[in-house]
């Protein structure tokens, strides 16, 4: 080190020799999910509870093991697809109705709507019933 700074040095550059962070550690928060589809997977992926039913239990065991938690968000991960942002119904809502009729007005097929929601980056587990009513519901 000291003869990379003498080096650097002789050539007329100022080295500064960082002693703390350059970026502030910001503390997280668990994930907050309110009695959605997404709560049973979030609770075992972060503390290991499970349901007091068995079969419940297992379902959810299997089930979580294509889910992942980064930053605090739930994500849908596949071997052949990027991490997929898990959304409730709320937001799954939202997300529909801006691709279908949102600034576009693209107004697109079931399959085709379900394939632009996936390549946005969201998932949920509904997501071809709740599509095919909003495309059935459209009168474009």
């Amino acid at each position: 080190m000291a003869s990379l700074e003498e080096r650097a040095t002789s050539m007329g550059l100022d080295i500064e020799i960082q002693r703390r962070l350059s970026i502030e550690e910001v503390s997280t928060f668990a994930i907050q999910t309110t009695n959605s589809w997404m709560t049973p997977i979030v609770s075992f992926l972060q503390d290991g509870h499970l349901p007091q039913n068995v079969e419940e239990a297992r379902k959810v065991r299997k089930r979580a093991a294509r889910f992942t938690i980064l930053n605090d968000i739930l994500y849908n991960r596949d071997f052949f697809m990027p991490y997929l942002k898990c959304v409730d119904e709320e937001e799954a809502k939202y997300i529909l109705e801006e691709i279908h009729e949102g600034v576009c007005k693209d107004h697109a097929g079931l399959r085709s709507l379900v394939s632009k929601v996936i390549r946005s980056g969201y998932f949920w587990p509904t997501i071809q019933v709740d599509t095919m009513e909003l495309v059935k519901k459209c009168d474009k």
